[in-house]
């Protein structure tokens, strides 16, 4: 019979494999989501112009 180039005669699918690159690929694309909501969330248009001492209340250590 004829066998494919890419594989050997001895050589299988290895299903365990297969299932670990998928959840290595998702691992990848959630990371790669979640960071991107951070820097998104980091980078809002409505903080970018605030400053973080204007906003908060005096501590009176200086009265």
């Amino acid at each position: 019979m004829y066998e494919s180039p890419s594989r050997h005669r001895g050589q299988h699918r290895d299903p365990v494999g297969a299932v670990l690159g998928a959840v290595w690929a998702v691992g990848n694309a959630v990371v790669i989501v979640l960071l991107g909501v951070i820097v998104h969330n980091g980078f809002d248009p409505a903080r970018l112009g605030a400053h973080p001492a204007a906003t908060s209340a005096p501590d009176g250590t200086y009265a």
